[in-house]
């Protein structure tokens, strides 16, 4: 259990980093996204993406950790449900 959440952690954070991608490239090619998120001043298209990649990865890396976290210390309980099996044998 805990290594599968480990996993699903880093997965969501490529996930969230793809959709970041995904999403400044969607925001670049419509004018309306573009005004209703406030960008239509900004004339660079790297800044655009430096700002929804981050925020993305950023929410993604967040989930990870949580996601890491949640399965480092299942793997610990389980280990340490173990020896206590193990020792009242």
């Amino acid at each position: 259990m805990g290594t599968i959440c480990i996993l699903l952690g880093l997965i969501f954070l490529i996930a969230f980093t793809g959709g970041g991608f995904f999403l400044s490239n969607l925001i670049l090619t419509n004018t309306t996204f573009k005004t209703l998120m406030g960008f239509a001043k900004i004339t660079d298209a790297r800044l655009i993406y430096i700002i929804v990649v981050g925020l993305c990865f950023l929410i993604g890396l967040l989930i990870c950790l949580n996601l890491a976290m949640h399965g480092l210390n299942s793997n610990k309980i389980s280990k340490l449900q173990a020896q206590i099996k193990r020792l009242s044998r």
